[in-house]
């Protein structure tokens, strides 16, 4: 592996370097990619700190996307967006390796707005078959978010390769639980990434999102005034190690969970925050990170557990039972 040497590093140098492909630039839709920086600008106080955050972060690239805008008028259904999803469709135009994302749902100049807003997004890698899915069609998602807004950075060394022929698609669907109404809303995804090149020598991650509806993705209903526990198993192909993961829960949520093998205790298990109305406000011990990684030999099966603690009278809809698994293969 080789180490890249810097010395005075341009602070936020701006590259256009990355061409995004998309159809239809009507508003409700379209996608729209804000100019990616070379971040190296550290706050720390020092100068051998400050040499060091600036070696750590060279030639790291924040690519900024944004799906939408869209309308949410007030009391928009999750039911209603579900069967009409943003989708993006792009490509890169270099090699990269990404490190991390950080999702937002902000307005037209760019400002927060609540989390509520967004069900879910999924950006898949549509040249990689999904191994947790039998069916293998669909692509492989690589990152995904829910109203929880989580933030992923890979430990140091790994990334996952993202090559300028994998066609990559984004697929996000926004609604509008609360009694106000919103205009021109959209998903903003910040990846964190670098170039891939002799500087970059990097452990390729494998991204797995574990579904209770692994092929589809869809979410799950929950009966009136009922404790509900639902469960998958699946077996890889290989041996390897879980180095991150994070759930996708949404309100109501009780748990997340994985087991391995043929083990009693999960061996990560992410219990949910509510608020008085059941909303859910996070999860604790989420996201899951090890960079010496969670071993899983060839063959064992992985179990996810996911529990919804549905206290209305009414149906409780649209509720994802998932977790976004980052899995790092044996080398051969």
């Amino acid at each position: 592996m080789h180490v890249m040497k810097i010395s005075k590093p341009s602070i936020s140098l701006v590259l256009a370097f990355l061409t995004i492909l998309f159809a239809g630039c009507s508003k409700g839709g379209s996608p729209e990619f804000v100019t990616p920086e070379w971040t190296a600008s550290p706050e720390e106080d020092g100068q051998s700190a400050v040499n060091e955050a600036l070696a750590r972060e060279a030639g790291v690239l924040h690519l900024i996307y944004h799906v939408g805008p869209v309308d949410l008028p007030a009391n928009t259904s999750v039911e209603t967006m579900l069967d009409k999803p943003l989708i993006m469709k792009f490509q890169v135009d270099q090699p990269l390796w990404i490190i991390g994302f950080e999702p937002k749902v902000i307005d037209a100049s760019g400002q927060k707005l609540s989390p509520s807003l967004l069900h879910q997004a999924v950006v898949s890698n549509m040249h990689e078959e999904n191994p947790i899915c039998s069916e293998g069609t669909g692509g492989n998602p690589f990152v995904v978010a829910s109203s929880l807004l989580t933030k992923v950075n890979l430990p140091e060394g790994f990334g996952y390769a993202v090559l300028p022929q994998d066609p990559l698609e984004a697929k996000v669907v926004l609604y509008n639980p609360t009694g106000e109404n919103y205009v021109d809303v959209s998903f903003e995804l910040n990846v964190i990434a670098k170039p891939m090149n002799e500087f970059t020598g990097m452990k390729d991650v494998k991204p797995l999102l574990f579904d209770i509806e692994p092929c589809t993705h869809k979410p799950v209903t929950v009966e009136p005034e009922k404790f509900v526990k639902r469960q998958a198993t699946f077996t890889l192909p290989g041996g390897g190690s879980i180095v991150v993961a994070h759930g996708v829960l949404h309100d109501f949520a009780a748990y997340v969970e994985m087991t391995k093998g043929n083990e009693v205790m999960p061996f990560w298990k992410a219990t949910a925050l509510l608020d008085e109305t059941h909303k859910i406000e996070e999860l604790t011990n989420d996201p899951f990170e090890d960079p010496a990684g969670i071993k899983i030999k060839k063959g064992d099966p992985l179990t996810l557990g996911v529990a919804y603690d549905n206290t209305e009278t009414s149906w409780l809809k649209g509720a994802s039972a998932a977790a976004m698994v980052y899995f790092v293969p044996d080398e051969e």
